[in-house]
């Protein structure tokens, strides 16, 4: 999983069946620069990805801090209500899981003691 901010939507009026009636959010990830300025982390130059496309069930909006899960953690946050044994059927690999309200990083001089 990882934390981000919504920077836009995407609209699609072709699309495989089963994702009709999904809500699709760009979502740019943060560092823990990004998050925590004051740990004066120098930014990886391996970033993970511009902006991922995340299906949200959530209805989070451009602006917002949110939580994306990947792979079949997504697929689940989906379809919760799939019976025992029945595998998600949405080609999803990335969801909304939360939308975040606020969040704190501790300081690098409380990390060491």
């Amino acid at each position: 999983m990882f934390m981000g901010k919504v920077v836009g939507t995407v609209w699609s009026t072709v699309k495989w069946e089963g994702l009709h009636g999904l809500k699709f959010l760009v979502v740019r990830p943060y560092h823990l620069a990004d998050l925590a300025p004051h740990l004066q982390v120098r930014p990886s130059p391996f970033t993970m990805y511009d902006g991922v496309v995340a299906a949200d069930v959530l209805g989070a909006g451009p602006g917002e801090d949110v939580i994306v899960a990947y792979g079949h953690s997504a697929r689940v946050a989906i379809e919760p209500e799939l019976p025992d044994g029945k595998l998600p059927s949405r080609p999803i690999d990335a969801a909304v899981v939360a939308i975040v309200d606020r969040y704190h990083v501790e300081s690098a001089a409380q990390d060491e003691r």
